[in-house]
């Protein structure tokens, strides 16, 4: 039996109108409350739902052709409809999912309602202070910023294709390692969903002006040569592998 309080940590994902149309048509298209009798006066049924997802996607495909015979203005009126409606659904199954634990006592029949009605749980997150991050730009290209953990610092990014945000990738792409905060990557799959995580590589220790040791949190790594534009080049001894650094929490992105 869980406790009664462990309710609230159920969270449902909503939509947002600002993501990409496929990844919401995607998650209207998922909805399957049928049968399940807490969820009997949803506000938006499947049938509503789907509808929403399949007008949305219409307008979008319309406004795709060359030449459009759509607006944006009336692709973005479709996808509010649709966030609307799916984010009102995903109160009141957050709502119907709490009580169901709340009464039984136990917290995984309402994660399962969430789940076998298609909808997606908001996971736990542990706290940090590094701010990682990916922006689709199109043309299969992504941004991705991090936020410097230590002057002299390097970066290892594993990421991959996976079939939902929440999903580790199930196909790995060659990591990634460098000394910038900020880079481009290309040739990405159109329409792909990507996860990414990043684990840092710091110098070694060293002493601060009062002799204090400022002791590292992940992995060492010692100066080995530099850029024309000083750039400082690591050197990682035992290779990139995933056992032997601290990678923080996953990120997704669906590629434009």
């Amino acid at each position: 039996m869980t406790e009664l309080k462990s309710a609230n940590s159920i969270v449902v994902l909503l939509a947002n109108p600002k993501d990409p149309v496929e990844e919401n048509v995607a998650k209207a298209a998922r909805q399957n409350t049928t049968g399940i009798t807490e969820l009997a006066d949803i506000p938006h049924d499947d049938t509503d739902m789907h509808l929403l997802g399949t007008n949305t996607n219409t307008e979008h495909n319309k406004f795709k052709m060359i030449p459009p015979t759509s607006t944006k203005e009336l692709v973005n009126s479709k996808m509010n409809l649709l966030c609307t409606g799916y984010n009102a659904n995903a109160f009141f199954i957050q709502t119907a999912a709490r009580a169901k634990a709340i009464a039984t006592g136990d917290i995984n029949l309402g994660i399962n309602m969430v789940k076998i009605a298609g909808y997606y749980l908001k996971s736990p997150k542990s706290a940090t202070n590094k701010i990682f991050d990916a922006y689709p730009l199109g043309n299969g290209e992504v941004w991705v910023s991090t936020k410097a953990v230590d002057l002299r610092a390097g970066y290892i990014r594993q990421y991959g294709l996976t079939t939902e945000k929440g999903v580790p990738p199930e196909i790995w792409m060659e990591p990634l390692f460098g000394l910038e905060t900020e880079f481009v990557l290309c040739g990405l799959k159109v329409g792909g969903i990507y996860g990414m995580r990043e684990a840092s590589i710091l110098t070694i220790p060293r002493k601060a002006g009062g002799g204090t040791i400022v002791t590292n949190v992940e992995e060492p790594a010692t100066r080995s040569a530099s850029t024309k534009t000083h750039k400082r080049i690591f050197q990682v001894a035992d290779g990139i592998d995933s056992s032997n650094y601290n990678f923080g929490d996953w990120i997704y992105f669906v590629v434009l």
